[in-house]
């Protein structure tokens, strides 16, 4: 609070508005070499704007179930962080460190809008009703949008001639599309809508030595329609739901919109103290002793690998009681997802504690002959492809109007094996039902 105070003087901060203080401390501060204030200022409000007009992007994998975007330019302990975005201003998206692998960064007018079916930053685009139609058939209603004649009158020229705000794809110094908006990498187009992300995204479906030896991955953005009056923009991944994060369109320095608008449909997770030690997520439930798993998973256990070993068990834990199901659908595939997701949690989580454990150094992930670096991206791998995975079987449940689990309870030396329901209860039934909720409409 001090440093918020000491980065203007007291007349200034009086006739500022809130958000445009807060947008003002940070960049003083990213000027000032400081890396951060406290993450609550961050949740109330403040904005991130970089000086350069560069946002350095990674992954943090442990920071939820999927993991949330950081910006080094916001400090990397803020995850997916509200940054500023100048009118008129070009403004560089870098994907270069190895986290971002299976994570290409799409821009939309409503959060994860590839996911629910909402409007995206497009050449044929004019973002009109900011998702208000998405929200009102959040979570169980099929998905409808409204046009952009509906919203702003008569089809606007920029989407009837396809030169809306979007993004431009490059990797290296090569653009990938045809599309731009930006006089400095290509002659401004019209009738051209590749923006080059379908090659771009695609890259990020290689090897992880492959697609570490193609580059530098980037993005540039200028949203330059001096006529949008609509809501906020957003970064989310385009592989992976759960993962959006908002951008203020700024004039002068000044957001365009106060307000937080359109909301995000999903909670921000956190992960617990159990899962911040381990590098996990959903699994402080599970601590051994746990009267529906065995004493331990991992037996004979030295002193150093004791922590660790508790990450193990829990997860293993975790997993048995996600595992044990009933076949209320009376369906093989319903029998077959509700058991397979808990796996698949289980396989995540054992990539992401060993990766926190840091017990693999790599220099060069393109070297597929050094075994750490082969596990390392083995390990990335598991931790992407699975929660892909996870999403798109739920996304089926969703689609045929299944339970996103059927759980039963089994306790250990229960002879019998007579399970009875125990709701909605653990991680897997969490993550389960609120990828159902989201994603109910998106088929």
């Amino acid at each position: 609070m001090k440093l918020l105070a000491s980065s203007s003087s007291s007349s200034s901060s009086t006739m500022m508005p809130v958000t445009q203080r807060l947008l003002v401390v940070h960049v003083a501060l990213l000027l000032s070499g400081l890396s951060s204030v406290s993450a609550e200022l961050r949740r109330n409000g403040e904005i991130c704007v970089s000086p350069t007009n560069t946002y350095t992007a990674k992954v943090d994998i442990h920071a939820s179930e999927r993991g949330y975007y950081v910006f080094e330019e916001c400090g990397e302990d803020w995850v997916n962080p509200t940054i500023g975005l100048e009118f008129g201003q070009v403004y560089t998206f870098i994907q270069k460190h190895k986290s971002n692998y299976w994570h290409p960064i799409d821009f939309s007018y409503f959060p994860d809008a590839h996911h629910v079916g909402a409007e995206l930053l497009d050449p044929r685009t004019k973002g009109n009703d900011g998702g208000d139609s998405i929200i009102s058939n959040l979570p169980n209603q099929q998905t409808t949008t409204t046009s952009a004649a509906s919203a702003n009158g008569p089809a606007d020229t920029c989407a009837t001639n396809m030169t809306c705000p979007a993004p431009m794809y490059f990797l290296n110094d090569g653009y990938l599309g045809t599309y731009s908006n930006i006089k400095e990498v290509a002659p401004i187009t019209s009738n051209e809508h590749d923006i080059g992300l379908e090659l771009y995204e695609d890259f990020f479906f290689k090897s992880m030595a492959t697609w570490t030896g193609f580059g530098t991955f980037s993005i540039q953005l200028k949203f330059d329609d001096e006529s949008y009056t609509g809501k906020d923009i957003f970064y989310y991944c385009r592989i992976h739901q759960f993962m959006a994060g908002r951008m203020k369109l700024l004039k002068n320095g000044v957001p365009v919109n106060e307000q937080d608008d359109p909301p995000m449909y999903f909670e921000m997770e956190t992960p617990g103290q159990f899962d911040a030690m381990c590098g996990t997520y959903g699994l402080d439930a599970f601590q051994l002793p746990h009267p529906q798993c065995p004493d331990r998973f991992v037996c004979d256990v030295d002193e150093r690998m004791r922590d660790f070993a508790s990450c193990i068990d829990a997860m293993d834990c975790h997993m048995i009681l996600g595992m044990t199901t009933k076949v209320s659908s009376k369906t093989e595939l319903a029998l077959f997802v509700h058991q397979m997701i808990p796996h698949h949690q289980n396989a995540v989580n054992m990539a992401k504690a060993l990766l926190k454990a840091g017990f693999l150094p790599c220099d060069d992930l393109t070297n597929e002959e050094d075994p750490y670096c082969i596990m390392q991206s083995l390990l990335y791998g598991i931790v992407n492809r699975q929660n892909h995975e996870i999403g798109v079987m739920s996304k089926i449940l969703a689609g045929l109007n299944l339970p996103p689990t059927d759980d039963c309870e089994v306790l250990v030396g229960d002879e019998g094996l007579h399970g009875s329901s125990r709701g909605l209860k653990g991680m897997a039934v969490t993550a389960a039902g609120a990828m159902f909720g989201a994603a109910a409409h998106a088929f």
